[in-house]
């Protein structure tokens, strides 16, 4: 009886060593064959309103949005070459590779979200402690 694969969100900081670092973690000692690991970075937006918002302020959100095509496409394309690394070993542990950019008005609340709407099983974060307290 096999085990029904499992989405892994990781949440990747502007942090090139630290993000390598978790993904390689979660890569060792969470993802199973079949999983699919989510590579996620969350844009902080000014333009993003609260739940419920009004349909205005959402036509205003969806403007916002739009300002920040250019920090999407660059903050993808870091995703991606953080996870270039991983590509070979994910491919022969039959792990799922997967490179996403979200915006939210905060990292916390962007994570939260895209974890629950893919269902993921899993959220991963890094520490914000420097370095040299670990």
């Amino acid at each position: 009886m096999s085990a029904t694969p499992a989405k892994i969100v990781i949440g990747i900081s502007l942090d090139a060593e630290d993000s390598a670092e978790l993904l390689s973690w979660a890569i060792r000692n969470v993802a199973h064959p079949n999983d699919t690991i989510v590579a996620l970075h969350v844009l902080v937006t000014e333009g993003m309103t609260k739940p419920g918002a009004r349909r205005k302020e959402e036509t205003k959100e969806w403007k916002s949005i739009a300002r920040y095509q250019t920090q999407i496409r660059k903050a993808k394309a870091f995703v991606i070459s953080v996870m270039a690394d991983f590509a070979k070993t994910c491919q022969s542990n039959q792990v799922k590779l997967e490179a996403r950019v979200g915006f939210s008005s905060g990292v916390g609340r962007g994570l939260i979200e895209e974890a629950r709407g893919i269902s993921a099983q899993f959220l991963l974060i890094s520490s914000s402690r420097n370095r040299s307290n670990r």
